[in-house]
């Protein structure tokens, strides 16, 4: 490419590389021929960018009626959420106004009912919509599950006369199968969260049917958590980040309700540390935050309970609080000095290694429950 060639292209331009229809693939020389000719690089540049090849570029379709869509699909969002809660509303209205009237049968029709039609309208909402379908899809599924929750405990209550403690396992499990498939056919977050919550309530209930004390269903909660966390390091659930945080506000949850034990505060101790000492290594500051909040919460409940009036306790406190800090000081330098990953400084582990972590993590803490709820 001359300086004649490209002093006589800027006297007449070449036609723009899919000017007419957006999203071709061009040759990267007519591209080069444009911008050579708008003087938007020299002659020379374009010589050398062209000895690598010559190669098709795909120019960016033009989108004119990207703003009206835009609208339209947050209408639609909007709409869907107006209209999700007027069912909801309308729905707690009528069995206000008339549930001492009904029977168990009308009542269950209710709640089955407002299940059942949210779950069909999450299905209708269109998928061409993109993000805004997959969040209104979400949000519709999420009170569906909620109607089903209220379903199931009117089932075992007033149809079926069940305890308490298997109410607790009929609406937890019937929960956690119903978002387990929901998760399977959307993949989103919001689904996942409310299997982990439903797994983790499952759990617990199957544990409290043991007639064990009151702090192994806790201990259930944390192994829950823990595995939630195995997974997501290992990216079988996604998004790796969010899924290694909230597996560990689950853990730090299981923790909490056994802290009345010595056990209890040794977990719940050996849970802070735990977590804190991950986000250190993987320099993840969202992971640090979890854990600063979990020992927030954990640690004034086992000082005080080990300690009690001494003045160790806010000694303790003062020397985790000055580690907290530091440590997110030492993560926030590194993440601005350090070299940048496409995993943001998490480690990348392996499906197969983090299935086989889960499973001897369930296995342990099973064997924990089972051998003390024998003994």
């Amino acid at each position: 490419m001359s300086r004649h060639a490209a002093t006589r292209r800027s006297t007449s331009p070449p036609p723009r590389p899919g000017g007419d229809r957006p999203g071709q693939a061009v040759p990267l020389n007519s591209l080069l021929e444009t911008w050579v000719a708008d003087q938007l690089i020299t002659s020379e540049q374009a010589d050398r960018i062209l000895v690598r090849g010559d190669v098709l570029v795909r120019t960016p379709a033009a989108r004119r009626e990207r703003p009206h869509e835009e609208r339209s699909s947050l209408v639609t969002e909007a709409l869907g959420y107006l209209g999700g809660v007027i069912i909801l509303v309308a729905a707690i209205l009528i069995a206000s106004l008339y549930w001492d009237r009904v029977g168990t049968t009308a009542r269950l029709l209710i709640a089955g009912g407002v299940a059942v039609l949210l779950l069909a309208a999450g299905f209708a909402v269109p998928e061409r919509i993109g993000e805004v379908g997959t969040r209104l899809r979400s949000v519709l599924w999420l009170v569906s599950t909620g109607a089903l929750a209220g379903f199931l405990g009117l089932l075992g209550t007033d149809a079926l006369d069940l305890a308490g403690e298997h109410v607790f396992l009929l609406v937890s499990s019937g929960v956690t199968a119903y978002a387990a498939g929901l998760w399977l056919i959307s993949r989103t977050l919001v689904q996942q969260l409310v299997m982990m919550a439903g797994t983790m309530l499952t759990a617990a209930a199957l544990t409290n049917e043991l007639g064990v004390g009151d702090a192994l269903p806790g201990f259930a909660v944390w192994g829950v958590g823990l595995i939630w966390m195995v997974l997501g390091w290992g990216g079988v659930l996604r998004p790796r980040q969010l899924v290694m945080a909230f597996g560990a506000a689950g853990a730090f949850a299981g923790a909490m309700t056994t802290i009345p034990t010595y056990a209890g505060i040794a977990l719940a101790l050996v849970t802070s540390v735990a977590v804190v000492a991950t986000a250190v290594l993987c320099r993840d500051l969202l992971l640090l935050a979890v854990g600063a909040l979990g020992t927030l919460f954990a640690l004034p409940s086992a000082v005080i309970e080990l300690f009690p009036g001494d003045l160790v306790a806010p000694i303790v406190m003062l020397v985790v609080g000055a580690l907290l800090l530091g440590a997110g000081l030492f993560i926030a330098r590194r993440r601005h000095t350090g070299p940048r990953t496409t995993a943001r400084g998490l480690p990348a582990g392996t499906p197969a290694a983090a299935i086989k972590a889960a499973t001897v993590a369930g296995v342990v803490v099973a064997a924990v429950i089972v051998t003390l709820a024998v003994t």
